[in-house]
C-alpha cells in the first residue's frame, strides 16, 4: 500500500441507546451493523498500512461493540492518536481502566446543559446522568493513574450545539459546574452540529441549526469561558466550517476518510456518498475514488454554493439523494418529516 491517510473517521457501529434528533449517522434507528472481531482486525491492518496519526472511534455507541478496546489499543500502541467519542451510558470501572491503555483521549459527548435539556435532545431518559456517571468513573482512574505515576487518557467533553442547547448562560452554568465536579477535566470543546444526515432535514433546519453569524458568536463566548477559566480545561469553539472548501483550500486532498461500520468507505465523512469497501478494496484504490468524487463538478458546485447554515443543509440533502446507496436512498425516504428538536 502506498497511499497515506492522515486521519481516519471510523464509526464501528449504528448500534445506540440513545435517538438524537439530529444523528448524522441515524444511529438508534437502523441496523447495527457491525462487523465481527476478525474482520475489525483487517480494518485496523488497513489503517495501520495508511500510515494514519490520528483514528477517532465513533458510532453509534462504540463501547457497546465486543472487540471495541482492543481495536483501540492495537492503534495506540502503534504510535497512533485513538479518541473515543461516547455517550457514557454504559461505562463501567474497568472498561474505564481497560481504556487507560488504549486510547490518547477519551470525549463525552453532551447534547444540553442539564437533564431537561440533553435528554429531550437525544430523546431518552436518564442519558445525562449517564453521561455524568461515566465523566465520574473516567476521572476518578485519571486520577488514580495519576497519583501512581502512570499514564492517562486527556479526558474532556464534546458538547454539541443545538439551537435549543446553546443559550450563553446555559452553557455558563454548565462549564462553571463540570469544571467544579471535575477538576482535572482535560478540556470542554463545543462545536455547533453539522448539517449531516437527520440534522439536514428541513424539520430540523428550521429548529435546531444555529447560523453561521450565531456561530461565529460562539466562538467569541467560548474565548471568555476560557479567560474565566484560565488554569482550567481548555475550553474551545470548534469552528465545523472546516468540512467546507475554504478560499484556496480545497476538499479533494484534505486526507480524512470515514469508515463506515460494516468496513463502507465514504467519499467526504459528512455525506452519505460510498466510494467502496476498504474490506475488498485497497486504499490505493479507494483514495482516488474520494478524491476525484470530490472534484466532480457537480459536487464542488454544490460545495461552493455554500453561505449560509441552511445552504449547508439544502446541500447535503441534495449529495445525500442523489450518491446515497440504494439502502441509503430508501432510508431517506422513509424518515418523513424530521424531527424537530424539542424547544
Amino acid at each position: 500500500m502506498t497511499v497515506k491517510i492522515r486521519k481516519f473517521i471510523w464509526n464501528i457501529t449504528y448500534n445506540c441507546p440513545l435517538k438524537c434528533g439530529h444523528c448524522y449517522s441515524e444511529s438508534g434507528r437502523r441496523p447495527a451493523r457491525t462487523l465481527d472481531r476478525a474482520a475489525a482486525m483487517q480494518v485496523v491492518d488497513v489503517m495501520l498500512g495508511a500510515q494514519a496519526e490520528n483514528v477517532m472511534f465513533s458510532g453509534g455507541e462504540p463501547m457497546s461493540v465486543p472487540w471495541a478496546v482492543e481495536a483501540m489499543k492495537r492503534l495506540h500502541d502503534a504510535g497512533i492518536e485513538v479518541t473515543l467519542f461516547t455517550t457514557g451510558w454504559s461505562m463501567k470501572e474497568r472498561s474505564a481502566a481497560a481504556l487507560a491503555d488504549a486510547v490518547s483521549g477519551v470525549a463525552v459527548s453532551v447534547d444540553g446543559a442539564d437533564a431537561a435539556i440533553h435528554d429531550a435532545v437525544r430523546e431518552r431518559a436518564g442519558a445525562f446522568e449517564r453521561g455524568m456517571r461515566a465523566l465520574d468513573i473516567l476521572h476518578r482512574v485519571k486520577d488514580e493513574r495519576r497519583a501512581a505515576g502512570q499514564a492517562c487518557y486527556t479526558l474532556g467533553i464534546d458538547y454539541t450545539l443545538t439551537r435549543p442547547g446553546a443559550a450563553e448562560a446555559d452553557l455558563e452554568r454548565f462549564v462553571d459546574a463540570a469544571v467544579e465536579r471535575f477538576p482535572r477535566l482535560d478540556f470542554i470543546r463545543f462545536g455547533a452540529v453539522i448539517p449531516s444526515g437527520l440534522a439536514a432535514e428541513r424539520a430540523f433546519e428550521t429548529s435546531g441549526l444555529l447560523t453561521i453569524d450565531e456561530l461565529v458568536g460562539m466562538i467569541d463566548v467560548g474565548r471568555r469561558f476560557a479567560a474565566r477559566h484560565d488554569g482550567g480545561p481548555r475550553i474551545t469553539v470548534t469552528d465545523v466550517r472546516y468540512f467546507l472548501p475554504r478560499p484556496g483550500s480545497s476538499v479533494v486532498d484534505l486526507d480524512i476518510l470515514q469508515i463506515e461500520p460494516d468496513g463502507g468507505l465514504r467519499a467526504f465523512p459528512i455525506y452519505e456518498a460510498k466510494i467502496g469497501n476498504v474490506l475488498h478494496e485497497p486504499l490505493d484504490v479507494l483514495w482516488p475514488r474520494a478524491q476525484a468524487w470530490r472534484a466532480d463538478p457537480f459536487v464542488a458546485e454544490q460545495m461552493d454554493k455554500v453561505r449560509t447554515m441552511a445552504d449547508w443543509a439544502d446541500t447535503t440533502r441534495t449529495l445525500d439523494r442523489r450518491y446515497g446507496s440504494a439502502d441509503d436512498r430508501a432510508r431517506i425516504a422513509r424518515r418523513g418529516p424530521a424531527t424537530a428538536v424539542p424547544a
